[in-house]
C-alpha cells in the first residue's frame, strides 16, 4: 500500500515537473516569435507601427480566451419559483420523500 502511495506521488511530481518545463519552453518561444514578428514588422513598417500591432494582437487573443471562459449553463442556478419535481415545490417533494422512508423503514420492521 506505501508503494503504491510512493508511486503515485513520484509520478505526480513527475507531471508536475514535466508539466513546468514544457510551459516555460513555450513562454521562450512566444517571446522569440514575437522578437521575430517585430523585427519584421518594423522593416516593413515603423516601430511604433508594429509595437501597436503585436500588442493588438494579444490584446485581442486575450479578450476572445477570457470569453470562452465566462458562466457556463451548468454553473447557473434557477430561480427559486423555477426548483420544482412533479409539479410541487422542492420542499413538499423532499417531505414526500421523507414520508415515504418512513413508511418504508415501518415495513421492513413488521
Amino acid at each position: 500500500m506505501g508503494f503504491s502511495l510512493r508511486h503515485k506521488a513520484r509520478a505526480a511530481a513527475r507531471q508536475a515537473a514535466l508539466g513546468a518545463v514544457g510551459a516555460t519552453l513555450i513562454v521562450v518561444g512566444v517571446m522569440f516569435l514575437t522578437l521575430s514578428a517585430y523585427i519584421a514588422l518594423s522593416l516593413a513598417t515603423e516601430p511604433v507601427v508594429a509595437a501597436l500591432i503585436l500588442g493588438g494582437a494579444y490584446l485581442g487573443t486575450g479578450l476572445i480566451t477570457l470569453a470562452f471562459i465566462g458562466p457556463k449553463e451548468a454553473d447557473h442556478v434557477p430561480p427559486r419559483d423555477q426548483l420544482t419535481a412533479n409539479g410541487d415545490t422542492l420542499a413538499s417533494a423532499f417531505l414526500q420523500g421523507m414520508q415515504t422512508g418512513t413508511v418504508v423503514r415501518q415495513t421492513l420492521r413488521n
